[in-house]
């Protein structure tokens, strides 16, 4: 099957495909382990703003920045709440980095007071911003968020509301994630095929690169003599910690190969 981004990869997923985790999950799960994104605010003549900012998150997927006085983005801010936050995993993506995922936050520029809690994820996830902190010139600002934009890739996109998003919860897979697909593709490209043809609905797949691992299963891309598409496998059950992520891999390849 063609496509005119994709050449010859079938964007449309096969497997256990009820297992594929919510966008609103998807997006608190991106937000949380990205860190930095580009914030656009709106200048005195109307114009959006964009910059590249760090930030860490709060309990419901609120984007906390620490700023200077003396920034565009806090000149904006006091004169405009309206901002929006362009987060993506696309320097990770092979090829063309818009098959990545990536999310735009859109909301209100909210000035933190000092001593705010929420202020403190910002120093736990960018800890050399320390001495930033101390200066009086710089402030803790929060997105209040109350939209969001979520494209997981050619054909994969939606809207959602403030509550769906800060409801949803982030993947306990999140920090270890990208380590664990490296090293399954590295080391055991064997154990991606044995997913794909046996519970991804590729039986024939003559290759199988994991692509996203999260609570819920397994995405591979899963390549055949003909095409190549997604294949999704799920987990018997769902996790919860990050330290069931290997134990949850290991033990689903184990009963695949006793039952063979």
């Amino acid at each position: 099957m063609s496509n005119d981004h994709g050449g010859d990869f079938d964007v449309s997923p096969t497997g256990d495909t009820e297992s594929f985790p919510t966008d609103a999950e998807l997006s608190r799960s991106l937000v949380a382990s990205i860190g930095t994104g580009v914030l656009s605010t709106l200048n005195s003549d109307g114009y959006p703003y964009g910059s590249l900012i760090s930030y860490a998150n709060d309990q419901r997927g609120n984007p906390i920045t620490l700023i200077s006085e003396l920034a565009e983005h806090t000149k904006n801010a006091r004169s405009e709440r309206k901002a929006s936050l362009l987060v993506t995993n696309a320097h990770s993506a092979e090829g063309d980095p818009l098959t990545g995922a990536r999310l735009t936050l859109v909301g209100n520029m909210q000035l933190l007071e000092q001593g705010d809690e929420s202020s403190g994820a910002y120093l736990n996830r960018h800890p050399y911003a320390a001495d930033y902190a101390n200066f009086k010139d710089f402030n803790y600002w929060k997105l209040e968020v109350e939209s969001c934009r979520f494209v997981g890739g050619f054909g994969h996109m939606s809207w959602m509301g403030a509550e769906a998003y800060s409801n949803a919860e982030q993947d306990p897979f999140c920090d270890n994630a990208e380590h664990a697909i490296e090293h399954m593709n590295d080391d055991h490209a064997d154990a991606n095929l044995i997913f794909v043809q046996e519970l991804g609905g590729v039986p024939n797949a003559s290759e199988a690169q994991m692509i996203a691992v999260d609570r819920y299963g397994m995405t591979f891309k899963a390549s055949t003599a003909l095409e190549t598409r997604t294949s999704r496998v799920a987990f018997p059950e769902v996790a919860h910690e990050a330290s069931q992520l290997e134990p949850f891999v290991i033990g689903l390849l184990r009963s695949l190969r006793e039952d063979t």
